[in-house]
């Protein structure tokens, strides 16, 4: 089975008096899991139907004494390091909300020699790739020989790819 790091800005609604899991109902990741509330906190092990691992992130991390958190900054960055260190494909998805976190993870993984899958939304652009992320999906292509890029549209679609599975079956 293979443990795949699923990076992208947390979509959250912005009505902050609902539950965490309902404000993270509409994030790809919510919807590959089939349950938000899966997302909310961090699991090991966590199956997906298609036999996938997902290993993170998780909206809030668990600090080494145990509690739940995503407001100490070092707990997060720990955290995600170590996930991205513990899976075997990092898959990005780059769309329109600009996240720093992800092209930081996106580094370490190439820096790791992972297996890279990267998913970015087409916009109008100058630039061969056509994303705000253009920069960064350059940089991965130039640096490893691991990473494949795809185009998307409709973030659903995204998220039946990842349910599938097939597109982790080829690396």
């Amino acid at each position: 089975m293979k443990r795949i790091y699923f990076a992208g800005k947390f979509k959250l609604h912005e009505n902050k008096s609902l539950p965490l899991s309902k404000r993270l109902e509409q994030d790809f990741r919510a919807k590959v899991l089939e349950n938000p509330e899966k997302l909310t906190y961090a699991e090991d092990n966590l199956k997906l139907k298609n036999g996938i691992i997902y290993s993170g992130p998780f909206y809030c991390e668990q600090a080494s004494c145990g509690d739940f958190t995503s407001t100490d900054c070092n707990v997060v960055l720990k955290a995600e390091y170590e996930a991205v260190s513990n899976s075997d494909v990092y898959f990005a998805l780059f769309d329109q909300k600009f996240s720093v976190g992800t092209i930081v993870e996106l580094d370490w993984a190439i820096e790791m020699n992972k297996e890279i899958i990267i998913f970015y939304k087409e916009e109008e652009s100058e630039h061969d790739i056509k994303s705000e992320y253009w920069f960064a999906i350059a940089n991965a292509l130039s640096k490893s020989d691991k990473v494949k890029v795809f185009k998307f549209n409709e973030i659903d679609k995204v998220v039946d790819i990842i349910k599938e599975g097939v597109i982790f079956n080829e690396i």
